[in-house]
């Protein structure tokens, strides 16, 4: 059986990237960048201004107050057509370009226009490059701004906006088909019978997916009967990545592993020393990677979590895949009983400059509401470990939760 870090390497060590595509700037948030970025401009292209207020030469304002004659007015896309000399100022918009001559900006608060309207007081000093931004100081004209790997956030794309970059070559987004297995499950619209549960992992596993902005597809529930679990896996082996809830496990009606057998899957691992979890399954065929999950709805969610997201996130070409784990503070003290490395749900918090995180009282990998709560996984090593209250243990974050 592999351990979790095993399990996870040979993961991805099979996965690779997806090929790329064109696609627009309006539709490119939440897509990963396939190429470089660099720019056709100088950004600023010209020193501009931080500040409403007067364009000075800050020799003429080294003593205050000063009186200096007004003449011109700069207002956001224009070039001014003069130069600032000896005692003169130009009043000047935010943004604009400064204008030849001058060498900093007093903001307008500090201040005082004459009567007549031709003259202004500046109260205060101002020194050579004063709220001044000058040209090529965020990006220089055939400078690499972004990195292949980058992912598009709303800043980013303000980033591709200034570069100049209406369309951008992207990283394809992995297409996943889900499908659960079991007699026991119906649909959340039916109430349960004797013996049925609602079929909740399906709806998590694509909620999982959506919040990485990858398209998913469910393809309903599969009784317990082998060709008709062959036929659904079969319609999902389309995908870049299919994932399989239930009948992973060692039961009379488990046929999952059976079938990947019968379709000449190429079976990598079928066990993992994980908590909860253990009966994961890592397969490929030729059109992608297929994980049997565990049929309990914490279990299925936590190996989604340690082992798929990464996986689809270096697929959509991510630079950085690897989970996000810190060291934060226990606040109560946690035994692992078992054999296994433990992944135990917890609210994760920052408080005073550091990271505290409290483990969550749970009823076990069948108990999704108190799941629902955690925020992070506290990870603890096998064989009988004890976190003492007041330690620091490793914490693996959840990227769809913001700490509390």
């Amino acid at each position: 059986m592999l351990t979790v870090k095993e399990a996870f390497n040979v993961i991805i060590n099979e996965t690779r990237q997806l090929g790329e595509e064109i696609t627009t700037l309006e539709n490119a948030t939440g897509r990963v960048l396939a190429e470089n970025i660099t720019t056709d401009i100088d950004m600023p292209p010209f020193d501009r201004s931080m500040m409403d207020g007067y364009a000075v030469r800050s020799v003429d304002v080294h003593s205050t107050p000063t009186e200096l004659k007004i003449v011109g007015f700069i207002p956001a896309g224009e070039f001014p057509q003069f130069s600032i000399k000896r005692g003169e100022a130009a009043k000047i918009m935010t943004g604009a370009p400064m204008p030849a001559g001058a060498d900093s900006v007093r903001e307008v608060e500090l201040t005082r226009r004459s009567d007549t309207t031709s003259t202004v007081q500046i109260l205060e000093p101002t020194q050579a490059g004063q709220h001044i931004v000058f040209k090529g100081t965020e990006m220089q004209k055939g400078s690499r701004v972004l990195a292949k790997g980058t992912f598009i956030n709303p800043s980013v794309v303000g980033v591709l906006a200034t570069a100049g970059k209406p369309r951008i070559a992207v990283f394809r987004t992995p297409k996943v088909s889900i499908l659960s297995t079991g007699d026991e499950l119906v649909a959340p619209s039916e109430k349960p019978g004797m013996g049925q549960i609602r079929n909740s992992n399906s709806y998590t596993l694509h909620a999982l997916c959506q919040n990485l902005g990858v398209e998913s597809q469910m393809l309903g529930v599969a009784k317990d009967e082998r060709d008709t679990i062959k036929q659904k896996i079969e319609a999902g082996l389309s995908s870049d990545v299919l994932l399989i809830s239930g009948g992973v496990s060692m039961g009379d009606l488990d046929f999952v592993t059976d079938v990947f057998n019968d379709l000449k899957l190429e079976v990598y691992f079928e066990k993992v020393a994980i908590k909860p979890g253990k009966p994961t399954v890592f397969a490929k065929h030729q059109n992608g990677l297929v994980f049997g999950l565990p049929g309990n709805p914490v279990s299925s969610s936590t190996v989604f979590e340690v082992f798929v997201r990464p996986a689809i996130r270096k697929m959509m070409g991510f630079s950085n895949f690897r989970h996000k784990l810190i060291l934060a503070e226990i606040t109560e003290s946690f035994v692992n009983k078992s054999q296994r490395e433990v992944y135990h749900p917890a609210i994760t918090f920052y408080k005073n400059g550091q990271y505290f995180t409290r483990p969550l009282m749970t009823k076990g990998s069948g108990d999704i509401t108190g799941f629902s709560a955690h925020n992070s996984f506290l990870i603890c090593p096998r064989e009988n470990i004890k976190l003492s209250k007041g330690s620091q243990c490793e914490v693996q974050l959840c990227s769809f939760y913001d700490l509390i």
